[in-house]
């Protein structure tokens, strides 16, 4: 599996994330949002960590595929949300394998959200060429304080619209 991390040369700088989410915005105001969709595909794997919240949140994914087989086991280390040093977001690929129900486990390092450190969420994927699984770490967009969507575009994401198995 690949990884993009802050550590990573190759991730996405927070400037690149911050560009693509303003064009979003932009576009999404506009009512189009292939342009969204197709930025969001460049920059997101098929796992997703988003640190939306005001502090560094360290903490470990664990994902067990349809055979029980572990398909990610990896920790990550996330500046804050708004920070203009790191990037607040962990980034992997190669996770899925065939389609089916995967079990997600974030916990977290030290520290809580909303009185939360960890949480576990039973997701279905169906096509594991398309589809995308993004954990929100204090996300005013969902209702959890982690959260865990499946979806196979960033607008999905971004409008709520995404599924959760």
């Amino acid at each position: 599996m690949t990884a993009w991390t802050p550590c990573d040369g190759d991730s996405p700088s927070r400037r690149t994330v911050l560009a693509a989410g303003g064009t979003a915005i932009l576009t999404a105001t506009a009512g189009c949002t292939a342009a969204v969709d197709f930025l969001g595909n460049q920059l997101l794997g098929q796992v997703n960590v988003f640190n939306e919240t005001d502090r560094q949140l360290g903490g470990s994914i664990v994902v067990v595929g349809p055979s029980d087989e572990t398909v990610l086991d990896t920790t990550f280390d996330l500046a804050h949300a708004d920070s203009e040093d790191n990037d607040s977001t962990a980034v992997y690929d190669d996770v899925w394998g065939d389609a089916g129900a995967y079990e997600a486990t974030i916990e977290l390092d030290d520290a809580e959200i909303e009185g939360e450190s960890e949480a576990s969420e039973t997701v279905t994927i169906d096509d594991p060429e398309e589809q995308m699984l993004a954990v929100a770490l204090g996300s005013t967009e969902v209702d959890e304080s982690i959260g865990f969507r499946v979806g196979t575009s960033l607008s999905e994401f971004a409008a709520g619209n995404s599924t959760s198995s």
